[in-house]
């Protein structure tokens, strides 16, 4: 359903099309090229597709089919084409976009330019948000239904954008598309390796090295003067590290963008990346609780962030 509501009304001609330019455009949404539903899921509510298609006005009358192919069968037919057994109504077929490729770099500095959109009035009276810029940096997430679930709750809090490290797991992966609801589609996404062949094409007197995640988060702090923020679980207290705070203290960044970083869900942030952060946040939990799960962990962070 996201991508009916997400997809455009024409079909895209050129293979090209689902790569972002080099000029910092946002990549594309997903090209849709099949609905696989059971009837009742298609034309009947709650559901009915059908509605979605024609309020995105697919067919008019230039066009008497949309611009995909809609394939009506039973579960087992379904279960059938898929590969594995199918227990929703519907599926979706089509053509991801690929991460920012090389204009990684260009595409985050000009969203860090921008002034930021005000938020719904909604937004603004039940949470108290700032229109101000908000990352996340994901440091070796390996499940993919924590990625899923991680990137639903950026949606809800609206986080402009996701950093990934190279060995985090793919968001497109499906078990992560699936429990992220579909949101996958709506939140912004782009590779620490995108970011870092963008930066390298740019002659800026800068030292162009790869470090990671570390790297950017540098670059944000020393150059986008964003407050880089590593959730920990730990009190453990080591010279180079930056100083500790709890989510409970009073935080003020002064109208900055923040970016919160997350760690992998055994081993937390690596060391090398918690050195290029402003602080070391840390959620304040009862004697004898020693951890969250990270995607309870991520949306209480984001959810306390966003009102500070």
């Amino acid at each position: 359903r996201m991508m009916v509501q997400n997809c455009e009304p024409t079909p895209s001609t050129s293979s090209s099309s689902m790569s972002s330019g080099d000029d910092g455009s946002v990549p594309p949404n997903p090209r849709l090229l099949s609905i696989l539903a059971k009837p009742a899921t298609f034309f009947d509510s709650p559901i009915r597709l059908l509605g979605d298609i024609e309020r995105q006005n697919f067919i008019n009358e230039s066009s008497a089919i949309p611009p995909f192919k809609i394939i009506i069968a039973n579960e087992d037919a379904l279960s059938e084409i898929a590969g594995f057994n199918i227990a929703r109504g519907a599926m979706a077929c089509g053509v991801i976009p690929s991460y920012m490729q090389n204009n990684g770099y260009t595409w985050l500095k000009r969203l860090l330019f921008r002034e930021p959109t005000k938020l719904p009035p909604a937004i603004n009276t039940t949470l108290h948000q700032k229109p101000i810029r908000k990352l996340l940096a994901l440091d070796a997430i390996s499940n993919a239904a924590n990625m899923g679930s991680i990137l639903r709750t950026a949606a809800a809090f609206s986080i402009d954008a996701i950093i990934l490290s190279d060995d985090s797991c793919d968001a497109w992966y499906r078990q992560s598309v699936r429990v992220s609801m579909g949101h996958v589609i709506s939140v912004n996404m782009l590779r620490v390796a995108d970011w870092e062949r963008g930066r390298a094409s740019i002659d800026d007197g800068y030292t162009h090295t790869r470090n990671g995640l570390a790297g950017v988060l540098r670059w944000l702090r020393k150059q986008m003067n964003v407050e880089c923020l590593a959730a920990v679980v730990d009190d453990i207290n080591i010279k180079t590290f930056p100083p500790l705070v709890t989510l409970e203290d009073d935080q003020d960044f002064g109208g900055r963008p923040w970016c919160c970083v997350l760690g992998n869900e055994g081993h937390g942030i690596r060391d090398e990346v918690i050195r290029e952060c402003d602080k070391r946040v840390k959620i304040g939990m009862a004697n004898g609780v020693d951890s969250l799960s990270l995607p309870i962990a991520a949306g209480i962070l984001m959810h306390r962030l966003s009102c500070i």
